[in-house]
C-alpha cells in the first residue's frame, strides 16, 4: 500500500501530471499505479478482501484511496521547481524528494498578490484625469460597473474553486474543466494575450513615468522645441527604445532567476501601500493646511507652465513696468507697444490655487464631466473670457491642449485594466495550504478594498482638486509635476519611485506568469502547433514561452501609446471574465453530480449579469476590438474543434450539449414537424455474413449520396441469438458498422439488436430505433438478392413483413435494387439521366429523392426527367403543362414527359390462366396434401392448363403467356405470399415461371413504397379465395379435382374481384415494359409503388362498413318522409290522393336534387361528387324542408309549381346551410334552425306571395273526414316513432348520440302528454280535437332539436317539450287566425306553430345550454360536442387533450359566449334567407303558366287525379241542418242521409 500511495503522489501531483498529452486528465481519486500480477497476489494473500481480486484492475481498495486522498499535493509548474533545482548541491543530483506541501495563507497567498496585481498604473497616471474628464459622476459609474464586473466574477470564480481540487494553473484550468478543451484553449489563450499586453502596458507605464516625470533629459528624441504631432511622435519614439530596453531587460531577469521576481513581489507591493497610503494622507492634508500648487490661466484657457515665469503680463520693478515670459510668448518683442494677440490683449491672467482642499466645494464643480477633442484648450469652468468666434486661435502651443479626442467608452476601455489582476490568488493556488478556503475570502476582499479605494479615490480627487489640473494628463500646467504626486504627502516623490517600482513589478509578474500559462495549455495538447511552447529547461522554465511572450509584448511597446494598448487588453481580460461566469453558470443551471461548491454565495444569475456586464464593456470599450477578440476567440475554438487532440474533461460544454439534446427531444415531442422541416431521417437496414461484414457496402454509399453526410442516420442489423451468448459478435458487427460508416463518411449511429430470429430483429429496429422525437421516417432496405430461389424463401418473406410495417408505421420505405451495381462515392457521373415515374402522389418524396441526389458530387452532372403516366380519360396535353408548372412552383429543373397507356385491356388467355392458378392453389391448400402429392398435383394442373388453353387459343399467345404468366405470380411476392400458405408451393411456382428483372445492371432501379401511400384496390386475391373457402359448396367435396372451366365456373362468384386483381398485374407488366423502354439508359430510375393492404389478410369485415352504421337511420328517415308526412298531408276530406301522392313526387324529386346540389357545396373533391348513404340521409333533410314548406301551401298549388319550388327552394337551402356550417359553424344537432325555421319562414314567404283574397273566409272543402283524420294521425305515428332517428342521425356516435335519442323521445312523450290536456282544457266542450293530436304531440321533438346532443337532462328536455307543445297548441287557436286574417299569410297545415314557433325555443334552450356547457359538467368531451371551441391549432391545451381524446381535431378556440352569439346570428341569417328565398320563389309560382288551381278548385283532387265516383259523396247533403236542432239529431240525420245516398248509388 505504501508504493502505490507514493507512485499516486508522484504520478498524479507530480509536475509532470499536468498536460502530458494523454486524452483524460489524470485525477488522484483512481490509483492508477501499474502493479504487477504478483505484487497483487501478494497484496491479497491472506487477507480477507480475495473475494474483490479480480477487480483490482479497475476497483481499488478504499483504504489505498483515502491515501491517495489524503497525501494529494497540487504543485504549481512554475518558480517552486526552479528555486529547488538551483538550491541543489552541485554535483550529481539527488533523487527525486518529495516536495514540502504549500503553507501560504489567505493573506499572502491570495490577498496582497489581488492587491498588487489590481493597484496598477492606471491609478497613479490616469485616475485623475479620468476623473477630470469624466467628472466625478461619470468616473463613478465607470469603476462601480468594473469593479461589480471583477466582484461577480470573483463570486463564480470562487464557486468553481472551490469545486473539488484546484489544478495548478489558475483560471485556464478552471475554464477549461468547466467548458471543455475548445473554450478552454480559445479563453486561455486570450487570458494569456491579455497577460503579455499588460506586461507592455506596465512597461509603457514604468517609461511614461522616467521620461516625463523623474529624469526628462534621459528622453532619445529631443521633444524641448518640438510642438504638436513632432512633440507626441518625438514621445513615442522615445517610449518605443526604452520600452524595448526595459523589456529585454525584464526577460532576461524571468529567464535567469524567477526567484528574484518572486521575492521582489513584496517590494513592490509595499512600494504600492506606501504610495496609496501617502495619497490619502495628502487628501487629509489638504483638509488643514492645502499645498501651495499655483495654475496660471489667461482668461479662463490653462497656460504651459514653460511659457512664463511670473502669472502676469508686466511686472512693476522700481516703479518700472517690464514685461514678462508671458508677453514675450504672446507679443512680436518686449516693448508695452508690441503686438499682441488679440485673446491676450482681450483677457486677464490670473492665478488659482490647483488642489484648493477637500473643504473647498470644488466638487459641484468637477462633478459632470468635459470631455475634449483632440487638440482643444483645457478651459475652466465657471469663469468667462472675452473671445472673438471669428478670429482663429493663434499660439496655441502656450496652452495646455488633449493630447486625444476623449469619450466615455474610451475611458472605459484605459480605466479596467486597473481592476483585472483578481486571479493572481488561483494562480497560485498549488502554494495554497487550503486553496478552496483561502482563494474565496482572499479575492472578494482583495476586490472590496481596491474597489473601496477606486471609489474614495475618484470622490476626493473630485473634491481636492482643481477640473483644468485633473484634465492635465501630463502635468503640463503645473511645471511637469505628476497630479496625484503633488496630493501626496509628505512629498510628490513617494507617488513618483512609488508607483514606478510597482509598475516595475507588475510587468515583470507579467512577463512571469504568461509563459507559464502558455505552457500550461501548450502540455494539454489541444493546440498542436503550441506544443512546442510546452518544453522547457529541465527545471520546466518555459523558456520557448517566455521568448514568443516577450514577441507579442513588443507588438504593445511598438504601439507605445498606453492609451491604446490599455483597451487592447481590456479586450481579452473581459473575454476571460466572462467565460468564467459562464462556466459558474452553466454548472449551476445543468445541476451536475460533480457541482457541490463549498463557497454557497453564488447563483446562476448573478453569474449571467457578470458575463452580461462582460459582453456590455467590451463593446462599450472599443467595438471592433471586441469583434477581433471574439474572431481570435472563434478562430481558435474551430482550430481546437477541428483538428485538435481530443480530451473528455468531464466538462459542462458536454453537459449543456446533453441537456439542450433533452430539450430538443422534448420539444421534438410536442407535434408533428411542419413539412417545411420534413427531411428524411434513414435507418439503413443491413445484413452481416458469416465473418460480421456487411453484405451491401453500398447501401451506405447510397445513404451518403442521399444525406450528403447530413441529418439523422441509423445503420441497423440484427445479430441472431441471445444478449449472453452472442454479445461479442454484436460488437464484432458494431464494429464493423463503424469501420464502414466512417469509410463512407456516414454521419450517424449504428444500432445491433440481438434476437432469436432476423425477422423479429429487424421489426425491433423499425420500432424502436431512435430516440423520442428524433426517430426515423425513411427506411433503407436492399432489395432481396435471388428471392426467387427457393432456399432464399425466408429473406423476401421478411421483406414482405418488413414493407407491411413500415406502412403500418407509416414510414417511408426505400428499396434500391441491384445495389451492387450503384456507384460508389469516388465516382463522378458526367452526363446522363436521373428518370422520376410519378404515377401517384406521394406526399412529395419522390421529388426530394432526386434533388438530394444531385447534391452530391457523384449525380451533380445527371439531368432529371420525370415522367407520368396518362389514361384514358386524363387529358396528357393539359398534365404536361400542369406538370411543367407545378415543377416551376417547387423550384425544380427537370424535363417532362407524358406516357399515354390508353390500351389497358388484357387477353383472354391471361385472365383465364391466371385464375385457374389462383384456384387450383387455394384448393390445394385446403386439400392438405403431403410435400410430395403437391408437387404431382400442381406439375399436373399446370400441363393440363397449357394442353386446354392450346385447344382455345391460337399459337401466337404463347409467348404472351410465358411473360405475363411469368409476371403476374413472380411479381407480386407480397399479394402471393398472402394467398397461398404452403412454402414449397411457393417455391415451385416461384421457381419455375419467375421472370428476369427487365432492369439492366448498369441502370440500377430505385423503388420507393412510402407508408403513406394507400393500397390502390383494396381487394385482393386471397379475400376471394378465402371465402371461396368458406362456402358450403366448396366444403362439401374437397377432394373433387374438376376441369379448370369448370373450377373457373364454381368459383365465378368473386370474378368482379379477380379480374380487378389479374387486371392489376397486366397493368404492372405494361408499365414495367413502358419504363424499361423509356429508361433505358438512365443512370438511376425512381418509381412509387403502392403500399400493401392494411390487413395482411387482405380481407375486410363488411359490419366495419359505414352504411351498417348509418343504414338503419336512413330507413327511418325514409318511413318519415314517404309515410309520416305524406299520411299527415292527407287530413283535406277531398285532398287526400294530393296530400300523399304529391309529398311521394315531391319527395323524389327533392331528394335527387338535393343530392346535386348539396354534394357540389359539401362533397365534391377532385372534380367528382362522392356519394353514399350520409349522403341520402342529407338529402332527405333537404327534403324534409321541402315537405314542411308545403304543408303551407298544401291544397293551393299544382303539381308543377310544387316541382318549380322544390328546384329553387333546394338550392336556396343547400347555400344557406353551406355559410352557416362553413362560416358561422354552429350546433344545431337535431336541425331546429337549418331544417325547421329555414323551412318554416321560406314556406310562409311563399304563402304570402300566393295569398288567395277569396279563402280569407275558408274554403268549403278546407275540412276533413273521419277517414282523413284516421290517416292523418297514422301519420303522426310514425313521425312520432321515427323522429329519435331523425333528431341523432348526424350527432358523433356514442354518448352523444344516445342523449339525442334520448332526449328526443322525452320531448316527444311531454308534449304528447301536453297536447292532450290542453286540447280538452281549450276545448269549450272538454273534448278533444284531432288537429291537435295530428301536429301538436310532435312539438317536442322539434323544441329539443338544438339542444338535443348536449347534457341538459330529462327533466330538461321534459320542460322544452311541454314549452313547445303550449307554444304550438296558443299558436293554432290564436296565431294562426292572426296571421290569415291581418298579415296575409295563409299557413294551411300551421307550420309556423309546429315549426316556427318550437324552433325558435329550441334555439334559445340550445344557446342557454351553450353558454353553461363547460369542462367541469362535460369533462373534455366539450370539445367533441362544441368542436369549434376546442383549442386551435399549436395550442398546448390542444394536445393535452389529444392525449385524451384521439383524434380530437384543432378548434377555433371560441368561448362559450362567442358561440352563443354564432348562434344568434345563424338564426338571424337563416330566417332572412329563408324568408327573402320563399318570398322570390313565390313570385316565380305565380307566373300563369303554372296551372296554378283555382279558388273553387283548391283542396281538390279532381283537377289532377282520376276520382272514384263517391270520392265526394260525404258532400252530398240534402238536408239543410237547423240550428234549433240538436246535435244528436243532426249526428242522426246525417247519418240516414248517408245511407239513403248509398243505397241510391247502389240502384243506380
Amino acid at each position: 500500500m505504501e508504493n502505490n500511495m507514493t507512485d499516486c503522489e508522484e504520478g498524479e501531483g507530480g509536475p509532470t501530471s499536468q498536460g502530458d498529452g494523454h486524452p483524460k486528465e489524470s485525477s488522484p481519486f483512481i490509483n492508477s499505479s501499474a502493479a504487477s500480477d504478483m505484487e497483487k497476489s501478494q497484496q491479497y494473500d491472506g487477507k480477507s478482501m480475495a473475494l474483490f481480486e479480480e477487480e483490482i484492475d479497475t476497483s481499488p481498495m478504499v483504504s489505498s484511496l483515502l491515501s491517495s486522498l489524503a497525501n494529494y499535493s497540487n504543485l504549481p509548474t512554475g518558480s517552486k521547481e526552479h528555486e529547488e533545482a538551483e538550491n541543489n548541491e552541485e554535483g550529481a543530483r539527488p533523487s527525486k524528494k518529495p516536495v514540502k506541501a504549500p503553507q501560504l495563507g489567505t493573506l499572502m497567498g491570495v490577498y496582497l498578490p489581488c492587491i498588487q496585481n489590481i493597484f496598477g498604473v492606471i491609478l497613479f497616471l490616469r485616475m485623475t484625469w479620468m476623473v477630470g474628464i469624466g467628472g466625478v459622476f461619470g468616473s463613478f459609474i465607470i469603476v462601480f460597473m468594473c469593479c461589480s464586473t471583477t466582484m461577480l466574477t470573483a463570486i463564480s470564480m470562487s464557486a468553481i474553486a472551490t469545486n473539488g481540487v484546484v489544478p495548478a494553473g489558475g483560471s485556464y484550468y478552471m475554464i477549461s474543466r468547466s467548458l471543455g478543451p475548445e473554450f478552454g484553449g480559445a479563453v486561455g489563450i486570450c487570458f494569456y494575450l491579455g497577460t503579455t499586453f499588460a506586461g507592455a502596458m506596465y512597461i509603457l507605464g514604468c517609461i511614461e513615468i522616467l521620461l516625463i516625470y523623474i529624469v526628462p533629459q534621459a528622453a532619445i528624441f529631443k521633444i524641448e522645441g518640438l510642438e504638436g504631432p513632432e512633440a507626441e511622435i518625438a514621445l513615442l519614439n522615445n517610449m518605443r527604445v526604452y520600452g524595448t530596453i526595459v523589456l529585454s531587460f525584464m526577460a532576461i531577469v524571468v529567464f535567469v532567476g524567477v526567484k528574484y521576481v518572486n521575492k521582489l513581489a513584496l517590494a513592490f507591493l509595499a512600494c504600492v501601500i506606501l504610495s496609496i497610503l501617502a495619497v490619502y494622507a495628502g487628501i487629509i492634508k489638504t483638509a488643514l493646511e492645502p499645498p501651495v500648487f499655483p495654475v496660471c490661466l489667461l482668461g479662463n484657457r490653462t497656460l504651459l507652465s514653460k511659457s512664463y515665469d511670473v502669472c502676469a503680463k508686466v511686472i512693476e520693478i522700481d516703479n518700472e513696468t517690464i514685461t514678462t515670459k508671458l508677453w514675450r510668448s504672446f507679443c512680436d518683442s518686449d516693448s508695452l507697444n508690441a503686438t499682441c494677440d488679440e485673446y491676450f490683449i482681450n483677457n486677464n491672467v490670473t492665478e488659482m490655487q490647483g488642489i484648493p482642499g477637500v473643504t473647498s466645494g470644488i466638487l459641484a464643480e468637477n462633478l459632470f464631466g468635459n470631455y475634449l477633442e483632440k487638440g482643444m484648450i483645457l478651459e475652466k469652468r465657471g469663469i468667462s473670457s472675452n473671445v472673438d468666434p471669428e478670429i482663429p486661435t493663434t499660439n496655441a502651443n502656450r496652452y495646455v491642449l488633449a493630447d486625444i479626442t476623449s469619450f466615455f467608452t474610451l475611458l472605459v476601455g484605459i480605466y479596467f485594466p486597473s481592476v483585472t489582476g483578481i486571479m493572481a490568488g488561483s494562480n497560485r493556488s498549488g502554494d495554497l495550504r487550503d486553496a478552496q478556503k483561502s482563494i474565496p475570502i482572499g479575492t472578494i476582499a482583495a476586490i472590496t478594498t481596491t474597489s473601496t479605494v477606486y471609489m474614495s479615490c475618484v470622490i476626493l480627487f473630485g473634491a481636492c482638486i482643481e477640473g483644468v489640473v485633473l484634465r492635465d494628463k501630463f502635468g503640463e500646467g503645473v511645471n511637469g509635476n505628476l497630479v496625484i504626486g503633488t496630493l501626496a504627502w509628505p512629498s510628490p516623490w513617494v507617488i513618483v519611485f512609488g508607483s514606478f517600482f510597482s509598475t516595475c513589478g507588475a510587468g515583470l509578474q507579467s512577463l512571469t506568469g504568461a509563459p507559464r500559462l502558455l505552457q500550461a495549455i501548450s502540455r494539454d495538447g489541444i493546440i498542436p502547433f503550441l506544443r512546442v511552447f510546452g518544453h522547457g529547461k529541465a527545471n520546466g522554465e518555459p523558456t520557448w514561452a517566455l521568448l514568443l511572450t516577450a514577441s507579442i509584448c513588443e507588438i504593445g511597446i511598438i504601439i507605445a501609446s498606453l492609451d491604446s494598448v490599455a483597451p487592447i487588453l481590456s479586450m481579452f481580460f473581459l473575454m476571460c471574465y466572462m467565460f468564467v461566469n459562464l462556466a459558474c453558470a452553466l454548472q449551476t443551471l445543468l445541476r451536475t453530480p460533480n457541482w457541490r461548491p463549498r463557497f454557497k454565495f453564488y447563483h446562476w444569475a448573478l453569474s449571467f449579469l457578470g458575463m452580461s456586464l462582460c459582453l456590455s464593456l467590451m463593446f462599450i470599450c472599443s467595438w471592433y476590438y471586441a469583434i477581433v477578440a471574439m474572431g481570435i476567440a472563434t478562430c481558435i475554438y474551430k482550430y481546437i474543434e477541428f483538428c485538435g487532440a481530443e480530451k473528455e474533461w468531464g466538462d459542462g460544454i458536454r453537459g449543456i450539449s446533453l441537456s439542450a439534446a433533452r430539450f430538443a427531444l422534448m420539444r421534438l415531442e410536442e407535434g408533428p414537424p411542419h413539412t417545411k422541416n420534413w427531411r428524411p431521417q434513414i435507418l439503413v437496414l443491413v445484413s452481416m455474413d458469416a465473418e460480421q461484414n456487411v453484405e451491401q457496402p453500398r447501401l451506405l454509399s447510397l445513404t451518403n449520396q442521399l444525406k450528403a453526410g447530413k441529418g439523422l442516420t441509423i445503420v441497423g442489423t440484427a445479430v441472431q441469438g441471445t444478449f449472453l451468448d452472442s454479445y461479442s459478435e454484436a460488437q464484432r458487427a458494431d464494429q464493423s458498422l463503424r469501420k464502414l460508416m466512417e469509410t463512407e463518411r456516414v454521419k450517424g449511429f449504428s444500432q445491433v439488436v440481438f434476437s432469436s430470429n432476423m425477422r423479429d430483429g429487424t421489426s425491433h429496429l423499425i420500432q424502436v430505433g431512435g430516440l423520442g422525437g428524433l426517430k426515423h421516417n425513411t427506411v433503407m432496405v436492399s432489395w432481396p438478392q435471388n428471392w426467387k430461389q427457393p432456399e432464399c424463401y425466408q429473406q423476401f418473406r421478411n421483406f414482405i413483413e418488413t414493407v407491411r410495417e413500415t406502412t403500418i408505421a407509416s414510414l417511408a420505405l426505400l428499396v434500391p435494387k441491384n445495389i451492387s451495381s450503384y456507384p460508389s462515392n469516388g465516382e463522378r457521373f458526367t452526363e446522363g439521366h436521373i428518370d422520376v415515374w410519378w404515377i401517384v402522389h406521394d406526399g412529395g418524396m419522390l421529388m426530394l429523392l432526386p434533388f438530394l441526389l444531385r447534391q452530391h458530387k457523384v449525380w451533380r452532372k445527371c439531368k432529371m426527367r420525370i415522367f407520368t403516366v396518362a389514361q384514358m380519360d386524363d387529358n396528357s396535353i393539359q398534365m404536361k403543362k400542369d406538370l411543367i408548372t407545378f415543377l416551376y412552383h417547387l423550384r425544380i429543373d427537370a424535363a417532362v414527359e407524358v406516357v399515354e397507356m390508353l390500351d389497358s385491356d388484357i387477353s383472354a388467355y391471361t385472365y383465364e390462366k391466371t385464375l385457374v392458378m389462383e384456384q387450383r392453389s387455394q384448393i390445394l391448400k385446403q386439400m392438405h396434401l403431403t410435400k410430395n402429392e403437391m408437387e404431382r398435383e400442381i406439375q399436373s394442373i399446370t400441363d393440363f392448363s397449357r394442353g386446354s388453353i392450346r385447344r382455345k387459343n391460337p399459337p401466337t399467345l404463347q409467348p404472351q403467356h410465358s411473360t405475363e404468366e411469368g409476371t403476374s405470380l413472380a411479381e407480386k411476392p407480397e399479394d402471393k405470399s398472402e394467398a397461398v400458405s404452403n412454402p414449397k408451393q411457393v417455391r415451385l411456382i416461384q421457381s419455375k415461371n419467375a421472370a428476369t428483372s427487365p432492369t439492366s445492371p448498369t441502370s440500377p432501379a430505385a423503388t420507393l413504397a412510402g407508408g403513406t401511400v394507400t393500397w390502390r384496390g383494396s381487394k385482393g386475391p386471397d379475400k376471394g379465395m378465402t371465402d371461396s373457402a368458406a362456402t358450403p359448396g366448396a366444403g362439401k367435396d374437397p377432394l373433387n379435382m374438376k376441369p379448370e372451366w369448370e373450377s373457373f365456373c364454381e368459383l365465378n362468384f368473386s370474378g368482379f374481384r379477380n379480374q380487378t386483381d389479374v387486371r392489376r398485374m397486366h397493368t404492372a407488366m405494361r408499365l414495367n415494359e413502358v419504363i424499361t423502354k423509356k429508361s433505358k439508359e438512365a443512370k438511376l430510375v425512381l418509381l412509387n409503388m403502392p403500399g400493401p393492404p392494411k390487413n395482411r389478410t387482405n380481407q375486410t369485415n363488411p359490419m366495419h362498413n359505414d352504411m351498417y352504421k348509418d343504414y338503419p337511420f336512413f330507413t327511418d328517415i325514409q318511413v318519415m318522409i314517404f309515410l309520416g308526412f305524406g299520411c299527415l298531408l292527407a287530413f283535406f276530406r277531398l285532398y287526400g290522393f294530393g296530400g300523399m301522392v304529391f309529398n311521394f313526387l315531391t319527395a323524389t324529386f327533392a331528394i335527387q336534387w338535393a343530392i346535386l346540389v348539396q354534394g357540389y357545396f359539401q362533397f365534391y373533391h377532385n372534380g367528382k361528387i362522392h356519394f353514399g348513404v350520409m349522403n341520402l340521409i342529407n338529402a332527405e333533410f333537404a327534403c324534409a324542408v321541402v315537405l314542411i314548406s308545403f304543408g303551407a301551401v298544401l291544397g293551393k298549388t299544382s303539381p308543377l309549381q310544387l316541382l318549380v319550388m322544390t328546384l329553387l327552394e333546394v338550392p336556396v337551402f343547400a347555400v344557406t346551410e353551406w355559410i352557416v356550417l362553413k362560416y358561422l359553424k354552429i350546433n344545431d344537432a337535431g336541425g331546429s334552425i337549418l331544417i325547421h325555421l329555414f323551412a318554416c319562414y321560406f314556406g310562409l314567404g311563399v304563402t304570402f306571395v300566393l295569398y288567395r283574397s277569396g279563402l280569407t273566409e275558408g274554403h268549403v272543402k278546407e275540412n276533413s273526414s273521419y277517414h282523413s283524420d284516421i290517416l292523418s294521425v297514422m301519420g303522426t305515428l310514425f313521425l312520432w316513432v321515427f323522429w329519435p332517428s331523425f333528431n341523432s342521425a348526424l350527432t358523433l356516435k356514442g354518448d352523444d348520440q344516445h342523449r339525442a335519442i334520448l332526449h328526443t323521445f322525452i320531448g316527444l312523450s311531454a308534449s304528447t302528454l301536453t297536447a292532450f290536456a290542453l286540447s280538452a282544457m281549450l276545448n269549450k266542450k272538454g273534448k278533444l280535437t284531432m288537429a291537435d293530436i295530428q301536429n301538436v304531440t310532435l312539438a317536442g321533438g322539434v323544441t329539443v332539436g338544438a339542444s338535443v346532443d348536449m347534457m341538459i337532462s330529462p327533466a330538461a328536455a321534459y320542460v322544452l317539450g311541454m314549452m313547445g307543445c303550449t307554444a304550438c297548441m296558443l299558436g293554432y287557436k290564436y296565431l294562426s287566425p292572426f296571421l290569415a286574417q291581418r298579415c296575409r299569410i295563409q299557413d294551411q297545415c300551421g307550420i309556423h306553430n309546429l315549426h316556427g314557433l318550437t324552433g325558435l325555443i329550441s334555439c334559445a334552450a340550445g344557446i342557454c345550454a351553450i353558454l353553461m356547457a363547460d369542462e367541469e359538467v362535460y369533462g373534455p368531451s366539450l370539445y367533441e360536442i362544441f368542436t369549434h371551441r376546442a383549442p386551435v391549432e399549436g395550442d398546448p391545451k390542444l394536445q393535452e387533450l389529444q392525449m385524451l381524446i384521439p383524434g380530437l381535431k384543432p378548434g377555433l378556440g371560441r368561448t362559450a359566449r362567442e358561440q352563443a352569439l354564432f348562434q344568434v346570428a345563424a338564426l338571424f341569417s337563416t330566417i332572412g334567407l329563408s324568408a327573402l328565398g320563399g318570398i322570390l320563389t313565390g313570385y316565380v309560382l305565380k307566373l300563369p303558366y303554372l296551372a296554378a288551381p283555382s279558388d273553387d278548385l283548391c283542396f281538390d283532387d279532381v283537377v289532377f287525379f282520376e276520382v272514384p265516383p263517391d270520392y265526394d259523396a260525404p258532400l252530398k247533403l240534402s238536408y239543410k241542418m237547423t240550428a234549433e236542432e240538436s246535435p244528436d239529431v243532426q249526428h242522426q240525420r246525417v247519418v240516414i242521409q248517408l245511407m239513403d245516398n248509398n243505397m241510391e248509388n247502389k240502384c243506380a
